[in-house]
């Protein structure tokens, strides 16, 4: 997250890191705004080391080869959503990227997530 907003401290739980960013949010957005944002994620979700902006102009590719992956300045520590919700960001998704989504992830895709993510990096820049 952008200054002023760079937690602490490592989170050692997605609660903890949902908590922080809603406490932050709070400072700036009325509650209804707040919990709709923060209310659609897991508290009991992973948190993983992550890339964190994993979309199509950050993966160098020769033929079918992936032979580099770029920009890992917001790379971190993430509850598992949040590369979920950024790869499937609606302002940044490439002719043939939900396609390959589609594939790497079988199933409905997660809507409110991904908005409530959208949302959050927006208000946040």
């Amino acid at each position: 997250m952008p200054f002023p907003w760079h937690p602490p401290h490592a989170f050692s739980s997605a609660k903890e890191y949902l908590d922080h960013y809603r406490d932050m949010f709070l400072e700036f957005c009325g509650p209804e705004h707040v919990e709709e944002l923060f209310g659609h994620f897991p508290t009991d979700a992973q948190v993983y080391f992550t890339h964190s902006d994993l979309l199509p102009g950050n993966i160098l590719v020769d033929g079918s080869k992936i032979t580099a992956i770029i920009d890992w300045e917001t790379a971190g520590y993430y509850p598992e959503f949040w590369e979920y919700c950024r790869m499937h960001d609606p302002g940044l998704i490439t002719p043939g990227w939900g396609h390959i989504l589609a594939r790497l992830f079988p199933g409905p895709r997660r809507e409110k997530e991904i908005r409530a993510v959208y949302q959050i990096v927006r208000d946040l820049h």
